[in-house]
């Protein structure tokens, strides 16, 4: 059975594919709901574009990209993420919605394309390496919950 592979650009993912959007998103986040994934799709700025790739009726991947406005950058793309089905990966998918989104950056005048990948997931590095793009920095990241710091002891104060 051959893929009938097709990318659709869009704003926002329409309803029939929430649920299946739901579905590959539980990849990396396994408790979001469909109401928590409606709830964070409408904070989305507008800049952010979607890229969905579609066998049929069936999302089988996608890459959410976002434009970044700070003041160091201008011009640049930020690849939020990208997900492709499991069982469909290495067939093509992910370099499709990968070229779908460095066309789009390109037509939207933006230079560059910067995406982050944890230094854990070797098959991604690698991917991401085949496709051209080389490590820019070093930098990690730091977390904090700020529910957690409230409630402590000694919350972070001003100086």
């Amino acid at each position: 059975m051959t893929m009938e592979l097709q990318i659709v650009r869009t704003r926002y993912p329409p309803e029939p594919c929430l649920e299946q959007l739901a579905t590959l998103l539980r990849i990396e986040v396994p408790d979001i709901t469909l109401d928590d994934l409606k709830r964070r799709l409408e904070l989305l700025p507008s800049d952010d574009r979607f890229f969905l790739a579609l066998d049929g009726e069936f999302l089988i991947g996608y890459a959410q990209l976002g434009v970044t406005h700070d003041l160091e950058n201008e011009d640049v793309v930020e690849l939020v993420n990208i997900i492709v089905t499991v069982e469909l990966r290495r067939q093509g998918v992910g370099r499709r919605l990968m070229t779908a989104a460095e066309t789009w950056a390109t037509q939207a005048d933006r230079g560059t394309l910067v995406l982050r990948a944890d230094v854990l997931r070797t098959e991604a590095l690698a991917f991401f390496s085949s496709l051209g793009y080389v490590q820019s920095n070093t930098s990690q990241e730091y977390v904090r919950d700020l529910d957690v710091a409230s409630r402590a002891e000694a919350p972070t104060q001003p100086q």
